[in-house]
Protein backbone atom coordinates (compact mmCIF):
# COMPACT_ATOMS: atom_id res chain seq x y z
CA UNK A 1 0.00 0.00 0.00
CA UNK A 2 2.82 2.34 0.94
CA UNK A 3 4.59 1.63 -2.36
CA UNK A 4 1.40 2.25 -4.31
CA UNK A 5 0.92 5.57 -2.49
CA UNK A 6 4.49 6.66 -3.23
CA UNK A 7 4.13 5.74 -6.91
CA UNK A 8 0.84 7.61 -7.13
CA UNK A 9 2.40 10.73 -5.63
CA UNK A 10 5.36 10.46 -7.98
CA UNK A 11 3.10 10.11 -11.04
CA UNK A 12 0.98 13.03 -9.80
CA UNK A 13 4.08 15.18 -9.37
CA UNK A 14 5.27 14.37 -12.89
CA UNK A 15 1.86 15.11 -14.41
CA UNK A 16 1.59 18.29 -12.35
CA UNK A 17 5.04 19.39 -13.52
CA UNK A 18 4.14 18.72 -17.12
CA UNK A 19 0.93 20.69 -16.71
CA UNK A 20 2.79 23.63 -15.17
CA UNK A 21 5.32 23.56 -17.98
CA UNK A 22 2.55 23.47 -20.55
CA UNK A 23 0.81 26.44 -18.93
CA UNK A 24 4.05 28.42 -18.77
CA UNK A 25 4.73 27.75 -22.44
CA UNK A 26 1.14 28.59 -23.31
CA UNK A 27 1.47 31.87 -21.44
CA UNK A 28 4.70 32.70 -23.25
CA UNK A 29 3.10 31.92 -26.59
CA UNK A 30 -0.06 33.82 -25.71
CA UNK A 31 1.67 37.21 -25.62
CA UNK A 32 2.91 38.44 -28.97
CA UNK A 33 4.32 41.76 -30.06
CA UNK A 34 2.04 43.07 -32.79
CA UNK A 35 3.56 46.52 -33.26
CA UNK A 36 6.86 48.19 -32.43
CA UNK A 37 7.37 51.96 -32.47
CA UNK A 38 10.89 53.31 -31.92
CA UNK A 39 11.31 56.59 -30.05
CA UNK A 40 14.10 58.86 -28.91
CA UNK A 41 15.02 58.31 -25.24
CA UNK A 42 12.05 59.81 -23.40
CA UNK A 43 11.75 60.23 -19.65
CA UNK A 44 8.96 58.60 -17.63
CA UNK A 45 8.29 57.88 -13.97
CA UNK A 46 5.86 55.71 -12.05
CA UNK A 47 2.48 57.33 -11.36
CA UNK A 48 2.26 55.81 -7.89
CA UNK A 49 4.30 53.95 -5.29
CA UNK A 50 2.18 50.81 -5.72
CA UNK A 51 3.47 47.61 -7.26
CA UNK A 52 3.93 47.60 -11.01
CA UNK A 53 6.30 45.26 -12.75
CA UNK A 54 8.89 45.44 -15.47
CA UNK A 55 8.77 42.21 -17.48
CA UNK A 56 10.97 40.43 -19.95
CA UNK A 57 9.94 40.67 -23.61
CA UNK A 58 7.80 37.51 -23.43
CA UNK A 59 5.88 38.89 -20.45
CA UNK A 60 6.62 35.70 -18.49
CA UNK A 61 9.29 36.81 -16.05
CA UNK A 62 9.19 39.76 -13.66
CA UNK A 63 12.38 41.84 -13.75
CA UNK A 64 11.76 44.71 -11.33
CA UNK A 65 9.01 46.27 -9.21
CA UNK A 66 8.37 50.00 -9.69
CA UNK A 67 7.64 50.46 -5.98
CA UNK A 68 11.35 49.86 -5.33
CA UNK A 69 12.29 52.84 -7.51
CA UNK A 70 10.33 55.79 -6.04
CA UNK A 71 12.83 58.45 -7.20
CA UNK A 72 13.81 56.95 -10.54
CA UNK A 73 13.34 58.52 -13.93
CA UNK A 74 13.03 55.80 -16.53
CA UNK A 75 14.12 56.23 -20.15
CA UNK A 76 11.89 54.71 -22.81
CA UNK A 77 13.26 53.90 -26.27
CA UNK A 78 10.34 52.01 -27.74
CA UNK A 79 6.62 51.26 -27.53
CA UNK A 80 5.39 47.70 -27.94
CA UNK A 81 1.78 46.68 -28.52
CA UNK A 82 1.44 43.22 -26.95
CA UNK A 83 -1.58 41.01 -27.44
CA UNK A 84 -2.91 37.76 -26.08
CA UNK A 85 -6.26 36.05 -26.70
CA UNK A 86 -7.82 37.93 -23.81
CA UNK A 87 -5.73 41.07 -23.31
CA UNK A 88 -3.75 43.70 -25.14
CA UNK A 89 -1.76 46.70 -24.04
CA UNK A 90 0.98 49.15 -24.90
CA UNK A 91 4.27 48.52 -23.12
CA UNK A 92 7.31 50.77 -22.88
CA UNK A 93 10.82 49.42 -23.19
CA UNK A 94 12.61 51.26 -20.40
CA UNK A 95 15.83 51.39 -18.41
CA UNK A 96 17.05 53.50 -15.53
CA UNK A 97 19.90 56.02 -15.72
CA UNK A 98 22.64 53.47 -15.13
CA UNK A 99 21.08 50.97 -17.53
CA UNK A 100 21.26 48.23 -14.89
CA UNK A 101 17.49 48.02 -14.37
CA UNK A 102 15.49 47.50 -17.53
CA UNK A 103 12.47 45.74 -18.96
CA UNK A 104 9.00 46.21 -20.45
CA UNK A 105 6.36 48.01 -18.41
CA UNK A 106 2.68 48.67 -19.07
CA UNK A 107 2.35 52.29 -20.18
CA UNK A 108 -0.63 52.79 -17.87
CA UNK A 109 1.72 52.69 -14.89
CA UNK A 110 3.87 55.49 -16.26
CA UNK A 111 3.71 59.25 -16.70
CA UNK A 112 5.86 61.16 -19.16
CA UNK A 113 8.40 63.51 -17.63
CA UNK A 114 11.19 63.70 -15.08
CA UNK A 115 10.47 62.18 -11.67
CA UNK A 116 9.61 65.16 -9.43
CA UNK A 117 11.22 63.31 -6.52
CA UNK A 118 14.61 63.70 -8.25
CA UNK A 119 14.35 66.53 -10.80
CA UNK A 120 18.10 67.09 -11.09
CA UNK A 121 18.86 63.68 -12.55
CA UNK A 122 17.85 64.30 -16.17
CA UNK A 123 18.64 66.61 -19.06
CA UNK A 124 16.38 66.93 -22.09
CA UNK A 125 17.27 67.80 -25.68
CA UNK A 126 15.33 70.39 -27.74
CA UNK A 127 13.04 67.66 -29.09
CA UNK A 128 12.07 66.17 -25.74
CA UNK A 129 14.41 63.17 -25.69
CA UNK A 130 15.95 62.72 -22.25
CA UNK A 131 19.11 61.28 -20.78
CA UNK A 132 20.43 60.78 -17.28
CA UNK A 133 23.25 62.98 -15.99
CA UNK A 134 24.77 59.66 -14.95
CA UNK A 135 25.95 59.48 -18.55
CA UNK A 136 27.83 62.80 -18.48
CA UNK A 137 31.38 62.81 -17.14
CA UNK A 138 32.49 66.44 -16.86
CA UNK A 139 36.09 65.45 -16.10
CA UNK A 140 36.46 63.52 -19.35
CA UNK A 141 34.73 66.30 -21.28
CA UNK A 142 37.16 68.89 -19.89
CA UNK A 143 40.11 66.70 -20.85
CA UNK A 144 38.91 66.77 -24.46
CA UNK A 145 38.48 70.55 -24.35
CA UNK A 146 42.03 70.89 -23.03
CA UNK A 147 43.34 69.47 -26.32
CA UNK A 148 42.54 72.82 -27.96
CA UNK A 149 44.48 75.58 -26.14
CA UNK A 150 42.89 79.02 -26.13
CA UNK A 151 39.37 77.84 -26.88
CA UNK A 152 36.35 79.12 -24.94
CA UNK A 153 33.92 76.64 -23.31
CA UNK A 154 30.42 77.39 -24.58
CA UNK A 155 27.18 76.31 -22.87
CA UNK A 156 25.21 75.83 -26.08
CA UNK A 157 27.93 73.79 -27.75
CA UNK A 158 28.40 71.76 -24.57
CA UNK A 159 24.69 71.00 -24.41
CA UNK A 160 24.76 69.89 -28.05
CA UNK A 161 27.85 67.76 -27.39
CA UNK A 162 26.27 66.05 -24.37
CA UNK A 163 23.34 64.89 -26.47
CA UNK A 164 25.72 62.96 -28.69
CA UNK A 165 25.05 60.19 -26.15
CA UNK A 166 21.61 59.69 -27.66
CA UNK A 167 22.54 60.04 -31.32
CA UNK A 168 25.64 57.90 -31.69
CA UNK A 169 23.54 55.11 -33.23
CA UNK A 170 23.72 56.50 -36.75
CA UNK A 171 21.10 59.21 -36.40
CA UNK A 172 23.37 61.82 -38.03
CA UNK A 173 20.68 64.05 -39.52
CA UNK A 174 18.80 64.12 -36.25
CA UNK A 175 21.96 65.07 -34.37
CA UNK A 176 22.59 67.92 -36.79
CA UNK A 177 19.13 69.26 -35.99
CA UNK A 178 19.98 69.16 -32.27
CA UNK A 179 23.09 71.28 -32.94
CA UNK A 180 20.95 73.67 -34.99
CA UNK A 181 18.53 74.07 -32.09
CA UNK A 182 21.33 74.74 -29.61
CA UNK A 183 23.46 77.19 -31.60
CA UNK A 184 20.98 78.43 -34.24
CA UNK A 185 20.36 76.97 -37.68
CA UNK A 186 22.34 79.80 -39.28
CA UNK A 187 25.41 78.97 -37.17
CA UNK A 188 25.39 75.18 -37.52
CA UNK A 189 27.26 75.12 -40.89
CA UNK A 190 30.22 76.82 -39.20
CA UNK A 191 30.49 74.13 -36.51
CA UNK A 192 33.54 71.89 -36.95
CA UNK A 193 33.29 68.35 -35.60
CA UNK A 194 36.01 66.00 -34.47
CA UNK A 195 35.26 62.62 -33.02
CA UNK A 196 36.51 59.24 -31.98
CA UNK A 197 34.91 55.84 -32.25
CA UNK A 198 37.63 53.74 -30.64
CA UNK A 199 36.88 51.23 -27.91
CA UNK A 200 38.77 51.80 -24.66
CA UNK A 201 39.33 49.79 -21.52
CA UNK A 202 39.08 51.48 -18.14
CA UNK A 203 42.84 51.01 -17.71
CA UNK A 204 43.70 52.81 -20.98
CA UNK A 205 45.14 56.32 -21.01
CA UNK A 206 42.05 58.17 -22.17
CA UNK A 207 43.44 61.53 -23.21
CA UNK A 208 46.55 60.16 -24.94
CA UNK A 209 44.52 57.81 -27.14
CA UNK A 210 41.84 60.41 -27.83
CA UNK A 211 44.47 62.95 -28.80
CA UNK A 212 45.91 60.51 -31.34
CA UNK A 213 42.51 60.16 -32.99
CA UNK A 214 41.87 63.90 -33.18
CA UNK A 215 45.41 64.60 -34.38
CA UNK A 216 44.87 62.27 -37.36
CA UNK A 217 41.71 64.16 -38.30
CA UNK A 218 43.45 67.52 -37.96
CA UNK A 219 46.25 66.33 -40.20
CA UNK A 220 43.76 65.26 -42.88
CA UNK A 221 42.43 68.85 -42.87
CA UNK A 222 45.89 70.42 -42.76
CA UNK A 223 45.13 71.83 -39.33
CA UNK A 224 46.62 71.67 -35.85
CA UNK A 225 45.26 72.17 -32.34
CA UNK A 226 46.34 75.83 -32.16
CA UNK A 227 44.46 76.76 -35.33
CA UNK A 228 41.25 76.87 -33.27
CA UNK A 229 42.45 79.36 -30.69
CA UNK A 230 39.61 81.76 -29.86
CA UNK A 231 36.92 79.33 -31.03
CA UNK A 232 34.04 78.33 -28.78
CA UNK A 233 34.02 74.66 -27.82
CA UNK A 234 31.94 71.84 -26.36
CA UNK A 235 32.96 68.19 -25.99
CA UNK A 236 31.47 64.91 -24.89
CA UNK A 237 33.07 61.56 -24.04
CA UNK A 238 31.15 58.44 -23.14
CA UNK A 239 31.87 57.69 -19.47
CA UNK A 240 33.86 54.67 -18.32
CA UNK A 241 30.76 52.72 -17.29
CA UNK A 242 29.42 52.87 -20.86
CA UNK A 243 29.91 50.12 -23.43
CA UNK A 244 30.81 52.98 -25.81
CA UNK A 245 33.68 54.23 -23.66
CA UNK A 246 36.21 55.70 -26.10
CA UNK A 247 33.64 57.28 -28.41
CA UNK A 248 33.58 61.06 -28.26
CA UNK A 249 32.78 64.26 -30.12
CA UNK A 250 34.23 67.76 -30.07
CA UNK A 251 32.31 70.74 -31.47
CA UNK A 252 34.10 73.99 -32.39
CA UNK A 253 32.59 77.22 -33.68
CA UNK A 254 34.15 80.63 -34.46
CA UNK A 255 33.45 83.25 -31.82
CA UNK A 256 32.28 85.82 -34.38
Amino acid sequence: MKKILVNSLLIGAIIGGMTSLHLANAHAAAYKVSKITAMGPTSYYAKSAKSGYLWDKTHTKRQHNLKNYPKTTWYATGKYTMKSKKNSGVYLQVKNGSGKAKGYVWSGYMKKGVNPANPQGTITDPYGASMSVYNVDDKLNKQLISLFPGTIPDKSLQAAANFFFMYIGGQGDNYTSVIEKEVGWENEPSVTRFGSSISLKKSDNFIVLEKEQVKKQLSERNKNFLDFKGYRIGAYAFPKHSKNYGASIILLMPSN
